[in-house]
């Protein structure tokens, strides 16, 4: 007994057992009911930042490290030169759908009913599919009717009835020589001229206006006659004997009365609506000179 209870404990140091005595550790307990809260990724961002000083209201803000002013709120709304999410860009036509300045400019002056304005826009998009057979189709009809007008008016200064000597091929040779000259060959010239004489070279509107009276409507008037001659189905001494008696007076008529009206159109109208003004003015002309006689 008493040997046994003088026999010590082994230790670790000697090696008597395989388990080593606890050791002292240095952290210290947490008290209970107090552990740390994981915060959403959101919110341990922000208190990154605002540690940072980046945030308003941190420890920048306040004078603390980072030396960083607070950065000002933003301001609620689309960024400047860039439409938000549903807006319309001006016109109302949506993006990508925006019409060409002087089309959108005449269809949002014009106060019209729905009808007219729906046949305006109409008409302003095939001018712009398609230039030449538009202005060529519009050509050949407004010709025609000029023609068909200036009849009616001859008829009814005689005092006739205009059902029973109304010729009829004389609009049909007028749309077919607006279909197929008037309104290409405007189309085209109109177009060399910008090219030719651009707005910016000096006196660019009388030099305009001096190709146009001096070297397009002689011409052209040349070729009006040459074509009604063919079309009516003459031969050519009938079109050298219009041309010497005709022309001349025809070709100072053509300057006295449309070099205003060519002034206008040149410089004031633009280039995509200048057959549509003139052909318009032709329609009055032709039921001007009819209501002379001649």
């Amino acid at each position: 007994m008493t040997l046994a209870r003088s026999r010590k404990r082994p230790t670790a140091q000697s090696g008597g057992s395989s388990h080593p005595a606890p050791q002292s550790s240095n952290r210290r307990r947490r008290p209970r009911g107090r552990w740390p809260v994981r915060e959403s990724g959101k919110s341990a961002r922000r208190c990154a930042l605002r540690n940072q000083g980046s945030v308003p209201g941190g420890t920048a803000g306040r004078g603390g490290a980072g030396n960083v002013r607070p950065s000002p709120p933003r301001a609620l709304g689309p960024a400047p030169g860039k439409p938000g999410v549903g807006s319309v860009p001006p016109g109302g036509r949506g993006p990508g759908k925006t019409m060409a300045p002087a089309a959108s400019k005449l269809r949002a002056e014009a106060g019209l009913g729905p009808l007219p304005r729906r046949a305006l826009s109409q008409y302003l998009r095939l001018l712009r599919l398609y230039p030449v057979l538009t202005k060529a189709a519009t050509s050949g009809i407004l010709s025609a009717l000029g023609n068909f007008l200036a009849q009616l008016i001859e008829k009814k200064q005689k005092k006739e009835n205009c059902s029973q000597k109304l010729d009829v091929s004389g609009p049909l040779r007028y749309a077919i020589y607006g279909f197929f000259f008037t309104g290409p060959l405007g189309h085209f010239f109109y177009l060399l001229m910008e090219r030719w004489i651009p707005s910016e070279v000096p006196l660019a509107g009388i030099k305009r206006l001096l190709l146009d009276r001096l070297l397009f409507a002689p011409a052209f008037l040349s070729l009006f006659f040459l074509v009604m001659n063919f079309l009516e189905g003459q031969d050519t001494a009938a079109f050298t004997a219009k041309m010497k008696s005709g022309f001349w007076p025809a070709l100072r008529m053509n300057w006295r009365v449309w070099t205003p009206v060519q002034f206008i159109n040149i410089n004031y109208i633009p280039v995509q609506f200048r057959v549509l003004f003139a052909n318009l003015v032709a329609l009055f002309w032709y039921a001007y000179l009819a209501s002379l006689g001649k």
